[in-house]
C-alpha cells in the first residue's frame, strides 16, 4: 500500500529516473562498443584519454611532469593539454582511473553526467511552471526532449570531450541560480569554465542577464545588491578567464597563438584583431551569417524543440558568444550537430524553450486549455526531428556501424594492446587504432616521423581511406621500404612493425 501511494505521488520522478537510466545505459553501452569495435578515433578519444592517463600516472607515481601531458597531436614533442585547449577539467577525471584506467571510463562518465542533466531540466521546468497544475507533466516532457535532443546525443556519442560535460553543469548552474543557491551555482559555473576556454564568454553573458533581472525585476534592495554582486563575479571571472586563456595560458604553453584563430582569419589573426575585425567589417559579418549552412544549422538546433526558444530571446542571448563563434567560423564542423560544438549552446536552447513554452501557453490560453494536446504536439515535434537527426537505430541517419559492421581488426588490436601493455614502449598507430594504444606517456599519431616509435600499429584501411589519408599514404609507402623496421605481424589489413 505504501509503495503504491508513493508511486502515485512521485510518478513523474519515477518516470524521470527510468528515462535517465535508459539514456545512461544506452549511451554508455554504445560509446564503449563504438570504441571496442574501432569506430572511435585518435581525434579525439585517443587525445583525451592520453591526457587523463598521464595525469592519472602523475598522481599514481608522483611524477608531476606528466600532469595534463600528451604527445602533440600535430607534432612529436610532449606538450601540456593547455597548448591545444584550456580544458583543465580533464585533470578532475584522473582520480576515476584508479578504478579503471581505460578510455571506457571517460565514455561512461560522459554518459552519466550528460544523462543527469535531465534532472536539472526537470527541476528548472518545475520552478518555471510551479503555478501550473500540469507542472510535473510539462517538466517530464522537457526532460524527455532534452534526452532526445539530437545535438546532445550526437555530442555524447562522438568520442569524448570535456566541453560536453559543460551542458549539464550549465543547466545546474541556472537551476541553482533561480533557487537563489548562489554558492552551488558558482561551483557549477567554475566546473563548466574549466571544460573549454570560451565558456568564460557565456558565463559573462549569464552575468549580464542576472544583472538585468536584478535591476528591473527585484524590488528588495538587499536581494538586488546580492544578485548584482553575484552577477559581477560571473562577468569578471568569465571575461578574465577567456582573456587569460587566449592571451596568456594557451600562448604560454603553445609558444604561439591559439590554433583555432585561423578559423576566423578573415577578421584577424589575434584575439584582439578578430574582435576589432568584426566591428570594422559588418558587411562581411552579415555575409558570413546569411550562408545557407547557417540556416540548416539553425533548423537543426532549434527545430527539435519546436522553435520555442525564439519566444524567449532574453534567455537565448546568454549563449550568443558560442553561437557567434560557431556561425562565424570557417570550420564547417562547428556548424554541424554531429560533433561537440553544440555543448555550450544546448543548455540555453533548452532553458529558453521552456520559457518560450510558458509564453506560448499564455498566448494559447485564449484559444485552448488542452494541455494534453499541446504536450502531445510538442512531443511529436521532438520525435520527428529525432527520426531525421538523431544517432538512434530507428532514425534516418542512424549511428549503427558498431552494431552491424564491427571492424574485424578489433580482435587483433586488443590482442596487441595486451602485448604492448608496457606503457614505457613508444607506440605509433593509425587513426582508429589510436584510442586502443594511447595508455602510455609517448604515443604518436601515424606520420612520416614513425622513426620515433618502437612499434607501429596500423590498419591498411585507415591509411588509405581514413582521416588524413594523404599524409598517411606517404608515411606508409616510406615505412614499408625502411630497413630499420620489420613487419612482425600481419592479418588482413592489420599490421605491426617493430624497430630493429
Amino acid at each position: 500500500m505504501y509503495i503504491k501511494s508513493t508511486l502515485r505521488k512521485h510518478w513523474a520522478e519515477v518516470l524521470l529516473g527510468l528515462m535517465i537510466l535508459t539514456y545512461i545505459f544506452y549511451f554508455s553501452w554504445f560509446t564503449v562498443l563504438r570504441y571496442q569495435t574501432l569506430f572511435a578515433h585518435y581525434f579525439d578519444l585517443g587525445i583525451m584519454h592520453q591526457t587523463v592517463y598521464n595525469t592519472f600516472m602523475s598522481l599514481k607515481t608522483g611524477d608531476f611532469t606528466r600532469f595534463l601531458e600528451l604527445t602533440n597531436p600535430h607534432g612529436f614533442d610532449q606538450v601540456k593539454r593547455m597548448a591545444i585547449h584550456n580544458d583543465m577539467f580533464l585533470a578532475l577525471l584522473a582520480p576515476f582511473y584508479f578504478l579503471y584506467s581505460g578510455p571506457e571510463m571517460l565514455l561512461i562518465i560522459q554518459a552519466i553526467v550528460v544523462g543527469l542533466g535531465a534532472l536539472a531540466v526537470y527541476n528548472i521546468s518545475k520552478t518555471i511552471f510551479e503555478k501550473n497544475h500540469q507542472a510535473k507533466s510539462i517538466s517530464l516532457v522537457f526532460s524527455f526532449a532534452y534526452l532526445m535532443y539530437p545535438a546532445l546525443q550526437r555530442a555524447n556519442q562522438f568520442d569524448f570531450h570535456a566541453a560536453v560535460l559543460a551542458t549539464p553543469l550549465l543547466l545546474f548552474m541556472y537551476y541553482f541560480y533561480i533557487k537563489k543557491r548562489y554558492t552551488s551555482s558558482l561551483l557549477c559555473a567554475l566546473g563548466a569554465l574549466l571544460t573549454k576556454e570560451q565558456v568564460g564568454l557565456t558565463l559573462a553573458f549569464f552575468g549580464i542577464y542576472v544583472s538585468y533581472m536584478a535591476l528591473w525585476q527585484i524590488k528588495n534592495k538587499a536581494v538586488k545588491i546580492k544578485e548584482l554582486l553575484f552577477a559581477g563575479v560571473f562577468i569578471f571571472v568569465g571575461i578574465g578567464w577567456f582573456i587569460a586563456s587566449m592571451t596568456y595560458i594557451i600562448p604560454f604553453f603553445r609558444q604561439g597563438v591559439h590554433f583555432a584563430l585561423t578559423y576566423f582569419g578573415d577578421f584577424g589573426d589575434t584575439p584582439q584583431g578578430v574582435f576589432i575585425g568584426l566591428l570594422k567589417n559588418p558587411l562581411l559579418v552579415l555575409q558570413t551569417l546569411f550562408r545557407k549552412e547557417t540556416f540548416v544549422y539553425i533548423l537543426n538546433i532549434f527545430g527539435p524543440l519546436g522553435f520555442l526558444s525564439f519566444l524567449s530571446p532574453l534567455h537565448l542571448i546568454i549563449a550568443a558568444p558560442e553561437f557567434a563563434i560557431n556561425i562565424l567560423s570557417k570550420s564547417e564542423a562547428m556548424r554541424n550537430i554531429y560533433y561537440h560544438y553544440t555543448a555550450v549552446t544546448t543548455p540555453f536552447v533548452v532553458i529558453s524553450a521552456m520559457y518560450g513554452y510558458k509564453t506560448f501557453l499564455h498566448i494559447m490560453r485564449k484559444v485552448s486549455h488542452n494541455f494534453l494536446l499541446l504536450n502531445t504536439s510538442f512531443l511529436l515535434c521532438v520525435l520527428i526531428f529525432s527520426y531525421f537527426l538523431s544517432p538512434l537505430p530507428y532514425s534516418k541517419a542512424p549511428e549503427v556501424h558498431p552494431i552491424l559492421w564491427p571492424s574485424q581488426e578489433r580482435y587483433e588490436a586488443f590482442k596487441w594492446q595486451h602485448i604492448l601493455a608496457d606503457e614505457k614502449i613508444k607506440v605509433m598507430a593509425s587513426g582508429h587504432m589510436g584510442p586502443v594504444f594511447s595508455s602510455r606517456r609517448f604515443f604518436y599519431n601515424f606520420s612520416e616521423r614513425y622513426d620515433l616509435a618502437d612499434y607501429i600499429v596500423l590498419s591498411y584501411e585507415d591509411v588509405y581511406n581514413g582521416y588524413e589519408s594523404k599524409k598517411a599514404i606517404v608515411a606508409y609507402e616510406k615505412l614499408i621500404q625502411d630497413m630499420r623496421y620489420f613487419q612482425i605481424y600481419k592479418k588482413d589489413s592489420f599490421e605491426v612493425y617493430k624497430k630493429i
